[in-house]
C-alpha cells in the first residue's frame, strides 16, 4: 500500500510541476460504432475538430473508411466506398477533402465529399512505389508523399514530382512537419533520419543506420522545432530525443516498458506533454516533461489491454486522446483545473 501511495503522489507531483493538473474522468472508454472492428489509422480535421476519419478492419487488417462527427464518440462507415484502405489524411482547411492510400495502387486517392467518391492520382509517381505516409503542410495544395523516395505535389495531389535531393536509398518514409514552419520537415528513411528546412528542395541526413527499417516514427515538438522525438528499431525500440534539431540524440526510457514503442503523439500548443504507445499490450504512457520521464495511463482498459497502433490528440482546454486498437477506438479526456496554462487559451474547442 505504501509503495502504491508513493507512486500515486509522485505522479501527481509530476503533473503539477509540469504546470497542469489533470482531474476528472481520466480513464479510457471504448467508443461506439467500431467494435469489433479495430481502428487502424486516424486523421483529425483541423478545420473542424469534431470530425475524424479512420480506416478500420478486423484484427487491425485495413479495410473500410469510418467517420466521426462528435470527436470520436461514435463512428459510422462511409458506405459508398467498398475497398481496403490503409491510411487516411484530412486536408487542413476543408473537412470534406481527404486523401486515401490503399497499399496496392501506386498513387493517392482524393475525395472532396468526405470519402463518398474518390479519384486516383498517379501522375509522376513510380508504378512500383510502396507508399507509407503522406504529409499536408499548408492550405495551398503542398503535399509530400513517402514511398521509395519523397514525392511533392503543389496542386493538391493531382500531380507529383521527386523531392528527395540529399537522400540516399530510402524506404518506409514517415514525416513530421513543424507547426512553426511548413518548410521544416523531419522524415524517417530506411537508412536514417532526415531533415529539410526548404520545403523538400534538399534533405540533410541527421543520423544513419544499417537496418533498412530502423526508424519507424518521428515527431517534432509543437512549440520548439529543435526538440524532436523518434523511435528506432534498436535499443528495444525506446524513445530517442534530440534537443538540437536532430544533430545528437539521447535515449529516454524512464518509466517506459522494456519493449517496443510504436507511436508518439504531441499536444498542439503544448511543448511539454506527449504520449507514447506500445503495440505489445503495454498500453499508453504520458510524459509531462518533454519525454524525460513517463507514467502509465491505462485506467479503463480491460485485464487484456488492447494492441494500440496509433494515438491522436484532439486539442482543447480538455484535450481528448484517441487510441486506435484491435478492439476498436478508445477515448480518454484530460480535464484541467480551473487555473489554465497560458498556451491553452488559444485552443478553445471548435464548434
Amino acid at each position: 500500500m505504501t509503495k502504491t501511495l508513493t507512486g500515486f503522489v509522485s505522479f501527481i507531483f509530476l503533473l503539477i510541476t509540469a504546470g497542469i493538473l489533470y482531474a476528472g474522468p481520466n480513464q479510457w472508454t471504448l467508443t461506439e460504432g467500431m467494435y469489433p472492428i479495430g481502428g487502424y489509422h486516424m486523421s483529425l480535421c483541423p478545420s473542424d475538430n469534431n470530425i475524424i476519419y479512420t480506416t478500420g478492419g478486423i484484427r487491425l487488417s485495413p479495410q473500410y473508411l469510418y467517420k466521426s462527427i462528435d470527436k470520436g464518440n461514435t463512428w459510422s462507415q462511409v458506405s459508398n466506398i467498398n475497398t481496403y484502405w490503409y491510411y487516411v489524411y484530412a486536408a487542413l482547411d476543408n473537412s470534406s477533402t481527404i486523401y486515401l492510400i490503399n497499399g496496392i495502387s501506386p498513387g493517392v486517392y482524393k475525395s472532396t465529399d468526405g470519402g463518398n467518391t474518390v479519384t486516383l492520382y498517379t501522375t509522376g509517381i513510380s508504378s512500383t512505389a510502396r507508399i507509407t505516409d503522406l504529409c499536408i503542410t499548408d492550405t495551398t495544395g503542398t503535399i509530400y508523399l513517402g514511398a521509395d523516395f519523397v514525392y511533392k505535389s503543389t496542386d493538391g495531389g493531382e500531380t507529383w514530382s521527386p523531392a528527395s535531393t540529399g537522400m540516399g536509398d530510402v524506404s518506409y518514409i514517415n514525416f513530421s512537419v513543424s507547426s512553426m514552419s511548413s518548410s521544416l520537415i523531419y522524415a524517417t528513411g530506411g537508412n536514417g533520419l532526415y531533415k529539410t528546412i526548404d520545403g523538400g528542395n534538399h534533405w540533410s541526413l541527421l543520423t544513419s543506420s544499417s537496418n533498412l527499417y530502423e526508424w519507424r516514427c518521428i515527431r517534432v515538438n509543437p512549440v520548439n522545432p529543435d526538440i524532436v522525438y523518434a523511435i528506432p528499431g534498436s535499443n528495444n525500440y525506446y524513445l530517442h530525443k534530440s534537443i538540437d534539431g536532430g544533430t545528437t540524440w539521447s535515449l529516454k526510457s524512464t518509466g517506459l516498458p522494456a519493449w517496443m514503442l510504436l507511436d508518439i503523439a504531441t499536444v498542439p500548443g503544448d511543448g511539454n506533454i506527449l504520449f507514447a504507445t506500445s503495440p505489445s499490450g503495454n498500453g499508453v504512457y504520458i510524459s509531462t516533461d518533454t519525454g524525460e520521464t513517463w507514467q502509465e495511463m491505462n485506467n479503463g482498459f480491460s485485464a487484456y489491454p488492447p494492441t494500440i497502433v496509433q494515438l491522436l490528440v484532439i486539442p482543447g482546454k480538455s484535450p481528448i486522446i484517441l487510441a486506435a486498437s484491435d478492439q476498436g477506438i478508445y477515448s480518454y479526456t484530460l480535464t484541467t483545473t480551473s487555473v489554465e496554462k497560458e498556451q491553452w487559451e488559444g485552443y478553445e474547442e471548435k464548434k
